[in-house]
Order: structure tokens, then sequence, then C-alpha cells
């Protein structure tokens, strides 16, 4: 084989950042070589992508017992490159084969009580997860961030270097407006979040602030976990294609989060055609040059509130030189370079 890839945390059913960067992987090196060359590694038995071959393993990436037993596994694999898309990669170096391993965030060590609301519970975890991550990533010929945000946080953490590719927008060919239809949305003005409702997502804040200003417009959120209330409106978990209705039809995307390690549907909203409205945090204040994203300070309603009414008085403004910066093509060609690079 050519090419292994880590695939543990492909998640089709709940559809999660990961998966959706893990099958852009697939595709560049589908594209590179092909799926003949390509063996994917996995916890399911039943995966199945194109012609590529399927080794499965139990092992699983976040167990300290099965990450050391991984590097025993694989550590012979005779391959030019072995993709890890997140941090649980080898424990030692590997001779055979060149190592990748993709850096999305290192939000447990950044966010406050990440694992549990309990400091032993959670310090613990942080050393728990250290072990695994500062060797998974001090042993790969390259390490790649998918921000600026997260080079640093690197820096911070380890003193490693890593060079930054971002992470491509999904390609959604076809919106779906049943999902509309459905949730009585048609012809309706509404801001949209999609995503999890974790702590550090900030989420009650901005329900919080469109429950007390229900002048505002609607606010809609997709994912799991979340619950209407006043003049906000829970849609479940979505399709692709109800996804893009969603972007495509809403008066601006809002992400309010206390920290991201990148933040793709920012430009999934951008490629859309819809306004963003994003919290001053470093991974996103990348995205500034935008002329379609507003920030507000953390937790500050009333500018947010503020910017919502600019954002429904603007609409879009038409930006390609920013979209180009952030295109497909561009960042294909820079994982290009890093494997010449890596290979040379």
């Amino acid at each position: 084989m050519k090419v292994y890839i880590d695939v543990r945390l492909l998640d089709k059913k709940n559809n999660t950042g990961i998966s959706r960067y893990i099958e852009f992987l697939l595709d560049f090196y589908i594209s590179k070589y092909s799926d003949v060359d390509i063996a994917l590694v996995t916890n399911d038995k039943f995966l199945k992508y194109r012609n590529c071959n399927i080794i499965y393993t139990k092992l699983k990436p976040y167990n300290i017992l099965h990450f050391i037993l991984f590097y025993f596994r694989f550590k012979r694999v005779d391959s030019e490159i072995f993709h890890s898309p997140f941090y649980s990669g080898f424990l030692f170096g590997t001779k055979k084969s060149k190592n990748i391993i993709t850096v999305h965030d290192l939000m447990y060590r950044f966010v406050p009580n990440f694992f549990s609301p309990n400091n032993t519970i959670n310090r613990i975890k942080i050393i728990y997860f250290d072990f695994i991550v500062s060797f998974s990533i001090k042993n790969a010929d390259k390490v790649i961030s998918v921000s600026n945000s997260t080079k640093q946080d690197l820096l911070k953490f380890l003193n490693i270097d890593s060079d930054v590719i971002n992470e491509a927008p999904i390609k959604i060919l076809r919106s779906n407006d049943e999902i509309l239809k459905r949730n009585n949305l048609l012809g309706i003005k509404y801001f949209f979040y999609c995503g999890n409702n974790r702590k550090h997502k900030n989420l009650n804040f901005l329900i919080n602030v469109f429950n007390k200003n229900t002048a505002l417009p609607l606010l809609v959120l997709a994912g799991n976990g979340h619950k209407s209330c006043q003049n906000v409106l829970s849609v479940g978990r979505v399709t692709d294609e109800e996804l893009r209705s969603l972007y495509e039809n809403s008066l601006g995307f809002i992400f309010p989060s206390e920290y991201e390690g990148f933040g793709l549907p920012v430009l999934e909203s951008l490629f859309l055609k819809t306004p963003v409205i994003l919290s001053k945090i470093p991974a996103f204040l990348e995205f500034k040059k935008s002329k379609n994203t507003y920030f507000f300070s953390l937790n500050d309603d009333g500018e947010l509130v503020r910017i919502l009414e600019e954002v429904i008085q603007k609409g879009f403004i038409k930006d390609e030189y920013f979209l180009k910066e952030y295109s497909e093509s561009n960042i294909i060609c820079r994982y290009e370079s890093l494997i010449e690079a890596l290979n040379g």
C-alpha cells in the first residue's frame, strides 16, 4: 500500500467535523494515487469505501493501552505515508513509513474543566490525554495544524512547529427545502447555528440573548441536544442537503464559542453566501479579512444585538478574493507541497 489512513473517528451517522475532514483526505489521496493503493484503518467491521483496502482493528485511539498496542500492530507497515487525521498516532517513530498527524485543536488543555467540573478528575484526564497527544505529535514526521491559532497552541504546549493547512469546506451540491417546510421556516427570517451544545460552544449565552430580545428574528439551532424555547427553534440533526438549505436561507450564521481550533462552519457559511457573526477568539479572528464576518466580544449581549441588526441591514457582500484563499484547489496545492517536501 502507498498510503495508510487512520479513519477510526469516521462517523457518517453524526457527520462530525473530523469525519468531514477524513472524507476530504480520502478524496485527496484517492485522486493522487488510486483507491487500490490506499488502506483504511478502522474500528468499523462493515466499512466499505470504494476499492480501498480495509484493515479492521479493535484498538481505540484514546485508550492508553490501545495506543501503545497500536504502535506494535502498525510499526512495520511498508508505505509511503501513514496519515493520522487526529492527534492519536504512534508511540514512537516508524522506519518504513512517513507519518503525518493533523491537529485540529488542543481544546482539552485550554478550555477550563473540559472533561469534568471536578478539578481532580479533570487534571487526571488531562495527564492521560497528554501522554497520547505528546507522543503522537513528537514522533510524527510532519504535523499539520488546521489554523494559525492551533499552530500557536502547539508551540505553547510542546514547542513543536507545524504546517498550517486549513480544512476545506464540504461540497454540498444540492439543497433540500423540506427542512424549511417541516419547521414552517419558508419565508421566515432567522439566524442560524449548527453544532453541538458543549460548554465551550457558549450556547446558553446565545439562547439567552434571543430569549430576552424577542424583537430579533428567530434563532434556529441544528444538531443534537438542543431544545426549542422563546424565540428559539431546534430542528434536530439534519442532512448535508438540509444544512445547505438552512445556511442559504438564514440572515446569518452565529458562532459564539469560547474556544475553537478552526471553524469549518464559518467557511461553509461564506461559500454559501451567508454572513457570519463570531466571538472574538483567536481562531475566528483569522477570518477577519472577509467582508462578511462580524465580531463581538465574548458574552457582550449588547454588542451582539447591535451586530445582528447591522447584518440584517447589510446582507451578504460579494467577496471572491477571500473565498479563493480558502478554496479546495488552494488547499489541495498545500497538501501536494507538503507531501513533496516529506518525500524529498
